[in-house]
Order: structure tokens, then sequence, then C-alpha cells
């Protein structure tokens, strides 16, 4: 068992189904399904509790029902709510549309990010972060003298975020022409792998000397809301348990497929079920 803090949001997502895929100008019918769970803090750590861990969160949300109901949530899961701030001011809803494909869109309002404060600086297996803005290097770094940090790629490569282990999409680096030594740049001399997600092409992992690559596992995608952050949390997973990084790698990508078979966001029962089975 590890214990794991996630710097992630937690979010009420309001999920629209749509008819047929988003078009300019289209007129699409759609189905209203309510709120629910949502944001890297809860798709990651919920797989990771399944699979043993002890999880943390660290977000801020609004000191309202909607912020209310997010921790409530949160703590009946099992995630540790001790460093989800709650601030004056609503916490808002994510509009998620999702399409015929199982594509999805998000419309978030725009507010500016911040870190939740007292963040705690004694060591942890893992550190993971996905969290906007620059505010959180300092922290990250001071982390990663202790810790193994992983971290989602900043928007737009804009912000330092020193880590040993970079998550990316291949669009956030489509326009580098050395990714690893793109990632070193924002990442710092501690990282170790950047990985790198294809969609349904699989994944690939580059190191200083080193390129793995694996599969995507076929799937029939209902709704791909959540799967990066399932990927993340399967990569994590393999991570803290010391497997080789293929081996880390294919758990990512299982882990994502389960949530891209499933219509939620947080990982579905039939991850629960394996890691049940494998643990």
């Amino acid at each position: 068992m590890a214990k794991i803090l996630l710097l992630a949001n937690l979010n009420c997502d309001h999920v629209l189904v749509l008819n047929e895929p988003l078009a300019a100008g289209g007129r699409l019918l759609y189905r209203d399904q309510g709120c629910r769970l949502g944001g890297g803090a809860a798709n990651t750590g919920i797989g990771l509790l399944w699979a043993g861990h002890r999880v943390s969160i660290a977000a801020r949300i609004g000191n309202d029902d909607t912020g209310d109901w997010l921790r409530r949530q949160a703590a009946d899961l099992g995630l540790d709510v001790t460093h989800l701030e709650q601030f004056d001011g609503e916490t808002g809803e994510l509009l998620v549309l999702v399409d015929s494909l199982g594509e999805r869109t998000i419309l978030r309002q725009h507010r500016r990010p911040a870190l939740p404060g007292g963040l705690p600086i004694a060591p942890v297996d893992c550190l993971y972060v996905n969290h906007d803005g620059g505010e959180a290097a300092a922290y990250m770094a001071q982390m990663a003298e202790h810790s193994l940090v992983v971290s989602q790629y900043p928007k737009e490569g804009r912000w330092s975020r020193p880590c040993q282990v970079m998550i990316a999409s291949a669009a956030d680096l489509a326009r580098q022409d050395n990714v690893f030594d793109h990632a070193r740049e924002l990442a710092g001399e501690r990282l170790q792998w950047l990985v790198v997600t294809h969609g349904e092409q699989g994944a690939e992992a580059f190191s200083a000397d080193q390129h793995i690559r694996v599969p995507a596992r076929p799937v029939s995608v209902v709704d791909a809301t959540g799967a990066g952050d399932a990927f993340a949390g399967g990569l994590i997973h393999g991570l803290v348990a010391d497997l080789p990084m293929s081996a880390a790698l294919d758990q990512a990508g299982r882990w994502a497929a389960y949530t891209l078979s499933s219509c939620s966001s947080i990982p579905s029962e039939q991850l629960k079920s394996y890691l049940g089975r494998s643990g």
C-alpha cells in the first residue's frame, strides 16, 4: 500500500449526452444526465483507492452546497479530504458534452488557478500533479527532494513542472523535435521518463536512453471522459509497485480502457473487479 497525494481538481460534472458529433452550426438533441463527481482528484484517485493505496486529495472548492456535496462524495468513497480547501464563493459546474462517438467536450467557467493552502510537505510515495498555473512548481521541487513526483504536461508548455515522470498527449508535443529534451526543460534534471499518450494508437515512454511503446487495448468507446485520468492512475499504480516502465504502461492502458467503456468519468466497476482479481 502506497501513500499518494493528488494535487488535482475535484469537479461537479454536469453531463449532456448528444445524439451526434459536435459540428459548427449544428442543431443537436441531448439527454441531460445530471451531475456526477469528476475531476482528476476523483477520476485518478478512486482507482488508486481500489488498488489498495491511501489517497489524499488537495484541491479548492467553493463554500456552497455544491462544494459540500463534493466533499461528502469524496469522503464517502474513501478519499482523504484533509487538504480539500473551501473558499468563499461558488464551486460552479463543468458542462461535459458527450457525443454519439463517446468523445467529450468540456466547458469550464474561467477561474484563476490557485493552490490550496496548507499543502503537506512530509514525504509520500507519490505526488501526482494535474493542476494549472505556475504556482505549483516550487512545491513540486520541494517534494521531489524526497518523493516520486508525477506530473501532467503543463498547458501549452507554459510552466515549470519539476518531476521525475511527466505525462503528455501527442497533441501537446506536436511541435517539438526532441520530446524528451523539451520535457526536461520543464521538469529539470530529475526527469526520468516522459510518457506520451496516442489515444487509440497506444502510448510510449522516453528516457534519456530508452524508447518503449505499447499498443492500446481494443475497446468500444462509450464515454472518453476521465480516460486520461485513469491512465495516470494505472501508471502511478505500476510505478509505486516498482514495475518496469513497459509493465506500468500496460497497466495504465488497461485502466484507461475500462474507463472508456463506461458511461462514467470516475473508474468503472470493471476496473474494481479487475483489481480485486489481480490484487
